[in-house]
């Protein structure tokens, strides 16, 4: 028969991995779980080899949960990534319909209203934007942290500050999403996407525009009608 198992580090790892087990299914606890999951298959595999020539169940029962912590923790994590990014994109297409929406009700408004007053006082309309302007900008590799993409800097140097911004991460990227919006008498938005490479500058990676278009466009429409 083998010696006693010498079970001091199979009962850890297999503590340590129980505990790991258990936390991989929950959101950002599961990447605390991660690390005790490392340690539990440290100290499994030392207990293995210190039992090389003894029994080893509580090492190898203790390794074993380590590895199906750490299996349990990259398949959980794929998994809410992709709910991320499902719901990324669901907000995305909500913002773009909520802004049609807003510039038909506003286009609505005008008509209804036409005879209407204009008021003596407005606020300030600091949107600078153009369509020329917005297709020069130029969209990065998402994949390569926004290489090639337009600077950040850029962009807040010559339209100032944005409306609103926030941060949030996309597909394991730090991004910044940032919107200018026009307080005149057609809503524009002009919403960019950065992601923060590894000298932490902000390059573009995703570009939207509501209404650059509308103003330029009429403008061919009546030359196109006086001809």
């Amino acid at each position: 028969m083998k010696p006693e198992e010498q079970k001091v580090l199979g009962i850890l790892a297999t503590i340590f991995g129980a505990i790991a087990l258990l936390g991989s299914w929950i959101p950002f606890i599961n990447y605390l779980s991660f690390f005790i999951a490392i340690i539990a298959l440290i100290l499994g595999i030392i207990g293995l080899i210190v039992n090389l020539k003894k029994r080893k169940t509580m090492a190898i029962i203790g390794t074993s949960l380590a590895i199906a912590s750490v299996v349990l923790f990259f398949t959980t994590h794929i998994l809410y990534a992709n709910v991320y990014k499902e719901f990324v994109r669901e907000f995305n297409r909500s913002y773009r319909e909520a802004s049609s929406s807003m510039e038909r009700e506003e286009e609505s408004d005008l008509t209804d209203d036409s005879s209407a007053s204009i008021p003596e006082e407005e606020e300030e309309d600091t949107f600078t934007w153009t369509q020329e302007q917005f297709d020069a900008l130029i969209e990065g590799d998402l994949d390569n942290k926004g290489k090639g993409g337009t600077n950040y800097k850029d962009i807040i140097n010559k339209h100032g500050l944005p409306d609103s911004e926030f941060d949030f991460t996309l597909e394991g990227y730090n991004t910044k999403k940032i919107t200018y919006i026009s307080i005149g008498n057609k809503i524009k938005t002009v919403t960019l996407t950065f992601a923060k490479d590894d000298n932490g500058q902000l390059l573009l990676v995703q570009k939207h525009a509501v209404g650059l278009g509308l103003e330029k466009s009429k403008q061919q429409n009546d030359s196109e009608t006086r001809v």
